[in-house]
């Protein structure tokens, strides 16, 4: 570590790999989530088919229903919360659900990743980088007027206000809250990674930016988050995805000169 040019603190979690790569390119990344996340049990997701051992059967991710997912945090709370090996025990629930030949809607990126491992063998019917894009790409197909979006209790209005605006019916399915989890970090650092709104409004509720620190942006959203609060230099990354927020952090700190 004492050869480590620079130090970056991520907001929230990041790969072995992803720090590693940081390593080798001389940046230290130290990691603290500042946002946690708590699922929500939805009695409205319960099934009403009645199965062989007197749970529910939902086929509320078969055809012809089209889910929408803008964050990977709602698609691990349905994998981890939800769709589980037993069925869902909590709060009552006993539901088995059918996941197979899902119809998806999704942010690109990790999003996607995520929605492809939970659902093998989904179809995704469209992809785009921000919300309003995913709402316009929804819009453009011509022959979705329903959907089923699976969010958080922080999740922003451009993809539903743009459906609803178009005339399509938005289900939403609040199955997760976004808890602000602040702490004072003494360390000043050469760099910070935000992932979202949320983590900017909770470090910076609890933290004051020196002004040599770069705050690394995962997006335009968070980025315009960030200057809401700050004037220091704010420096978006080329891709919504871990890998590409590191990389544009290694290309920013070997050719700072560049940005001067």
């Amino acid at each position: 570590m004492q050869n480590d040019k620079y130090r970056i603190l991520s907001t929230r979690h990041l790969t072995d790999s992803s720090i590693a790569v940081a390593g080798d390119n001389g940046i230290f990344i130290e990691v603290k989530d500042f946002i946690q996340i708590k699922p929500i049990t939805l009695p409205a997701l319960k099934g009403s088919t009645p199965s062989w051992n007197n749970s529910s059967i939902s086929d509320i991710f078969q055809p012809p229903h089209v889910s929408v997912f803008t964050s990977a945090n709602a698609v691990k709370v349905l994998e981890q919360h939800y769709f589980s090996i037993n069925g869902f025990r909590n709060n009552g629930l006993h539901t088995f659900f059918n996941t197979r030949n899902a119809n998806i809607c999704c942010i690109s990126g990790k999003t996607l990743q995520k929605a492809m491992e939970v659902f093998p063998d989904c179809n995704i019917l469209a992809s785009s980088s921000y919300g309003s894009e995913l709402a316009t790409a929804i819009i453009a197909r011509g022959n979705i007027m329903e959907v089923n979006f699976y969010c958080g209790n922080q999740r922003r209005d451009e993809l539903p206000a743009g459906l609803k605006q178009a005339g399509i019916q938005v289900n939403e399915y609040v199955i997760y809250e976004n808890i602000p989890a602040p702490a004072v970090t003494a360390t000043d650092y050469d760099g910070l990674f935000f992932f979202s709104p949320s983590a900017v409004k909770s470090y910076l509720s609890a933290n004051r930016l020196d002004s040599k620190t770069v705050c690394f942006a995962i997006g335009r959203t968070t980025a315009t988050e960030l200057r809401e609060y700050t004037d220091n230099k704010i420096i978006m990354s080329t891709d919504i995805s871990e890998d590409a927020m590191v990389q544009t952090a290694i290309f920013y700190f070997n050719n700072i000169n560049c940005y001067e």
